[in-house]
């Protein structure tokens, strides 16, 4: 067999052998500021600048006239679901796909966490079963805009506005989408971001609160950095990871677009191949491509969906599968966070025969169904260039022109 068309998961020649580019790369521009903040001696926000300078740049940036920068997204989220007023007896809808802080931040307000299901076509929250799930214990609704796509917004704050809930929009992936010319994190009642190291917008930590609503910008405000409030933290963002992000924020727009002309490409070259299918945006919207979304359908290719991304692996493109539904996690499975079985046993927390919270398996069949069997996860940073987004495209057309290799090892095996 030819080594250039046999799949390197077989014996191969892979597509590419170099590592892939690094993300993020620092600059001089960044060298400077952060010295700059060292210069100054002053290194916590109560005491320096660059802070409110972060703050005050990203609330111009988003449209918002608050901004709170915070430790970390996760921090943030705390932050604003104490600002909500979320707490003891409380319910808070969240996605059964994201990240598990969405959910373990309801927990650490002494909340409990329902679980939504996600439409297939943004795989955001589905305002149908999230209103299935609404009790009168529901308080709030937290959004999240998986890698960078804007979810259906117009559905979820209908729903929320008529049973008055607080909708916290969870942006970690999605620093610059925007729904209907806004940015997302403004739709609804506060926005949050996280900074993390390989996040659009990367400080390495940090995270931001974002929010147009006066009051409860400072109740954020206080309960972030010990404020007038029941129960205050320290959540500060240092000085040196704002410095950071002031810079980097001016380079958010272009970079960004650098992901839109690489999804736009892929879309194009992945076209035609059987079992291929890349996420679609929402009209009216613009995607950020945290991670780039392929919807595989094993029913056409033939092949199941881990044993074609182990080969698209060896290949030497990076696919980074990390997500599966948020129950499944050891904290939701155990259910006693505090040792006590709270808040899930708390005699504030009143529920009725069949609207228990549920984290079985079965509980949100879509998420499970995308999760296990149909979703592939690409990196296209913007540090990579023309020729590293071509060698991704080359690895799906090899593979999947040659599937029937995969099949025949797979039928060797049976």
């Amino acid at each position: 067999m030819n080594p250039l068309t046999k799949l390197a998961i077989l014996g191969g020649n892979p597509v590419r052998t170099a590592e892939w580019p690094r993300y993020p790369i620092l600059g001089a521009e960044e060298e400077e500021a952060v010295l700059a903040v060292v210069r100054s001696h002053d290194l916590s926000a109560q005491m320096g600048s660059a802070v409110k300078h972060f703050e005050n740049d990203f609330a111009a940036y988003s449209g918002a006239k608050h901004a709170l920068a915070t430790s970390s997204g996760t921090t943030a989220l705390h932050s604003a679901l104490a600002a909500a007023g979320v707490g003891v007896g409380d319910d808070v809808i969240v996605p059964a796909y994201t990240f598990f802080s969405t959910a373990t931040s309801v927990l650490m307000q002494n909340a409990v966490p329902i679980f939504a299901d996600i439409d297939t076509t943004t795989l955001g929250l589905d305002p149908a079963s999230v209103e299935e799930r609404i009790t009168q214990r529901t308080r709030a609704m937290m959004v999240v805009h998986m890698h960078g796509y804007p979810v259906d917004l117009d559905g979820l704050m209908a729903v929320a506005e008529k049973y008055g809930l607080v909708v916290i929009e969870d942006c970690a992936h999605a620093h610059g989408a925007t729904h209907r010319g806004r940015q997302v994190g403004t739709v609804g009642h506060m926005g949050v971001f996280s900074f993390h190291q390989k996040k659009n917008l990367s400080l390495g930590e940090g995270g931001m609160l974002i929010t147009n609503d006066d009051r409860l910008a400072e109740k954020a405000r206080g309960i972030h950095s010990f404020g007038k409030v029941p129960l205050a933290y320290n959540y500060r963002m240092p000085e040196l990871h704002a410095a950071i992000g002031s810079v980097r924020l001016k380079r958010l727009d272009a970079e960004n677009e650098t992901r839109n002309r690489y999804a736009a490409y892929l879309g194009k070259q992945l076209e035609g191949l059987p079992g291929l299918y890349p996420q679609d945006v929402r009209p009216d919207t613009r995607a950020v491509y945290y991670n780039y979304l392929v919807h595989y359908r094993e029913e056409e290719i033939g092949i199941a969906r881990d044993r074609f991304v182990a080969a698209i692996q060896a290949e030497g493109i990076p696919v980074p599968q990390i997500y599966e539904p948020v129950y499944c996690h050891h904290t939701f499975k155990v259910r006693d966070p505090y040792g006590c079985g709270f808040p899930f046993q708390s005699p504030f927390y009143e529920t009725t025969p069949g609207r228990e919270p549920c984290y079985e398996d079965g509980t949100c069949p879509v998420t499970e169904e995308y999760c296990s069997r149909r979703n592939i996860e690409l990196k296209i940073h913007p540090t990579a260039s023309d020729e590293d987004i071509a060698q991704v495209a080359a690895a799906f057309h090899k593979v999947a022109q040659h599937a029937d290799q995969l099949r025949s090892i797979a039928a060797d095996r049976t």
